[in-house]
């Protein structure tokens, strides 16, 4: 049953409401209030599907009832029909931009209430509906949004665990590697986007790899310079590997594509696999980059890169202790490293240090992807 409210300072006029909806009693749940503050009163503790307001009336008037309703979430789309015995053009503008659903005018007969009123809800339930209906769809789009998030994760994840699974690394690395990028980005005021993003694309800084002889990558002793040249190819490998455009492969796919987006993630990526070697003072490769010449992101995945290996045992070496290794990074900072992100370590190092013990035994099956 609709619940409709009434509102009129003239007792008579309510009184002829009364006597105008009483055939629709199995219909319609009448209330009625002699003043915009009864009303209001009424409008919180019954909860009316419609109201019916005089626009003039001693006090508030019908427009101020109708601010204190659209005032409110709850009742911004509830129907309310203004009531005028008057046909003021500014009036009526007035209540239309306050929210008014609709006019009556005075004298009223049931016909009409009973029509625009009836059409006022109906109008009310299919806005309803339609709402409901986005609503819906909008938790179906983060549901799918999400979903896209955690494939797109892992395809990044697994194509870093490949490359790192082809020399003494191990999936561990890369995630520490991107936890710590992510803590010194934090510290260096970066928001909370590009923490993320440096998380996921740091962890391909070595995808490059995929393209280096075995030969070379497990050999346990010294590399010559032929051998150590080749190494160094990683860097640009990786950088063309996350660079490549797929144009031409997605023209055998259903959809039409005429021109693929360039995905930004990948090309933070790239931006790293090829920077993450070079030096502050110039001397690092492949393209000898110096100072503020290096990206920020490689500047940064090379401090937690550096570090985590100084940290972590290989088959050649032993894992240094933390005051060493530290010791060894603030020695090179502002040779190797960027002093800014040196200082970042630094300022953060015993959180740096609870990342690399939380996950030091951790082997690439239990690597969690949604880190």
């Amino acid at each position: 049953m609709r619940k409709i409210l009434f509102v009129d300072d003239e007792i008579r006029i309510l009184d002829g409401f009364r006597r105008m909806v009483r055939s629709k009693r199995d219909e319609w749940d009448c209330s009625f209030a002699a003043s915009a503050d009864e009303a209001w009163t009424l409008i919180q503790e019954i909860r009316p599907d419609a109201i019916v307001s005089d626009l003039n009336m001693p006090g508030k008037s019908g427009i101020d009832l109708l601010g204190m309703v659209r005032g409110q979430e709850a009742f911004r789309f509830l129907p309310f029909l203004m009531l005028t015995g008057n046909n003021d053009l500014q009036q009526r503008v007035a209540c239309l931009e306050a929210g008014a659903s609709d006019f009556l005018n005075k004298p009223c007969d049931f016909v009409e209430l009973y029509t625009r009123l009836t059409n006022a809800m109906a109008l009310k339930s299919f806005q309803d509906q339609v709402r409901e209906q986005n609503e819906i769809l909008e938790i179906k789009v983060r549901e799918r949004t999400l979903e896209l998030e955690r494939s797109r994760r892992e395809v990044i994840l697994r194509l870093a665990i490949a490359a790192e699974m082809r020399d003494s690394n191990t999936g561990a690395h890369i995630l520490r590697v991107g936890l710590i990028s992510r803590l010194l980005a934090e510290e260096m005021g970066y928001d909370s986007d590009f923490q993320e993003n440096i998380f996921l694309a740091s962890t391909m800084h070595d995808v490059g790899k995929i393209g280096i002889s075995d030969t070379i990558l497990m050999k346990p002793g010294a590399l010559t310079p032929e051998e150590r040249s080749e190494m160094q190819r990683h860097c640009e490998l990786g950088a063309q590997l996350l660079r490549s455009k797929l144009t031409d492969i997605f023209k055998y796919f259903e959809e039409e594509t005429n021109e693929l987006n360039y995905n930004s993630l990948l090309e933070l990526s790239a931006k790293i696999a090829l920077t993450h070697h070079e030096r502050w003072d110039g001397t690092g490769y492949p393209n000898g980059l110096a100072g503020d010449q290096i990206p920020i992101e490689g500047c940064i995945v090379s401090v937690a890169d550096v570090y985590d290996a100084l940290r972590s045992s290989r088959p050649y070496k032993s894992a240094l202790s933390p005051e060493v290794a530290m010791a060894m990074m603030q020695k090179d900072s502002g040779a190797h490293f960027s002093v800014q992100v040196i200082q970042a370590l630094v300022r953060r190092h015993a959180e740096v240090e609870a990342i690399i013990e939380r996950h030091r035994a951790m082997d690439d099956e239990e690597l969690p992807l949604a880190a």
